[in-house]
């Protein structure tokens, strides 16, 4: 991490935080299965690969409204809505100083798989202070799993802890991927990657969620995982939860990974050196 002066009770005010966006979990799993069966509206961002849905709209205002409510002196960073101040900033009687933490929020990663009916799709909200991710949450409704992380305080999966696999060669290595929706713009970065990490891998993967690919990472299932192109709010969760579980993460210049950094690749740390090479090479 980044030399930073942390707070003396980081872990209880990220912790707080937590615990009390849990609570909107239920909520947010009941407005997601509702809409899935209803006509989505779907439209489309920067080309058509890249969608949104009333889904992914009714998801985001659903969570600043609850934290606005909550946390007024905090930061918020969405995807759909971008940088929101404090409340506190856009009340002039109320004199109190906005807080150093925000929060990246993806109301629905994975929103192509949500629209086709696959429930491989995510809620991300990772806690950041001064820019650096110290608190992560990544809720999976259709399965109802919970990961979480606190900085310096493990990952854990439904209250259980969690670790990096142990895997330590490559040719044993399940990796999962993804494509950026400018994929055609470095097609062949793409797929003479993909071919060099399959002719030393033991395969490849793809779930469509990034915030789901750095926790199944962190929990072992996967052994690395590589993606350009990535905005911070889709990893911001996945990082801390990762990081907290023993893993590694850095960027293209083979530096710690910060969230907005073009190029992430993550292991279970035992095969970084080798499989950073192998991203790296192309």
């Amino acid at each position: 991490m980044t030399n930073i002066v942390l707070p003396f009770n980081l872990k209880e005010q990220i912790h707080q935080r937590l615990d009390i966006f849990e609570g909107l979990l239920p909520e947010l799993k009941r407005i997601l299965f509702e809409l899935w069966e209803e006509d989505l509206e779907i439209q489309f961002k920067s080309s058509e690969l890249d969608l949104v849905t009333k889904a992914d709209h009714l998801s985001e205002q659903t969570i600043i409204h609850f934290l606005q409510s909550r946390f007024p002196m905090d930061h918020i960073l969405s995807e759909e809505t971008g940088k929101k101040e404090p409340i506190v900033k856009q009340i002039p009687s109320i004199n109190l100083e906005p807080s150093e933490f925000t929060w990246c929020i993806d109301p629905l990663d994975g929103t192509v798989n949500y629209s086709h009916h696959i429930p491989l799709f995510s809620i991300s909200v990772g806690i950041l202070y001064n820019e650096i991710p110290v608190g992560g949450l990544v809720y999976l409704p259709y399965f109802n799993d919970i990961y979480r992380a606190v900085y310096n305080d493990g990952a854990y999966k439904n209250h259980k802890r969690i670790h990096v696999s142990e895997t330590n060669e490559l040719k044993k290595s399940l990796i999962v991927t993804g494509f950026p929706y400018n994929r055609l713009e470095i097609i062949d970065r793409l797929t003479s990657t993909f071919k060099n990490v399959l002719e030393h891998c033991r395969g490849i993967r793809r779930t469509g969620s990034a915030a789901l690919d750095l926790c199944w990472v962190a929990e072992g299932r996967f052994d690395a995982h590589y993606e350009w192109n990535l905005s911070p709010w889709d990893t911001a969760a996945g990082i801390i939860i990762l990081k907290e579980a023993g893993g590694i993460a850095v960027n293209e210049r083979g530096e710690e990974y910060k969230p907005g950094d073009s190029l992430l690749i993550a292991t279970n740390r035992n095969i970084h050196s080798e499989f950073v090479k192998l991203i790296l090479e192309n």
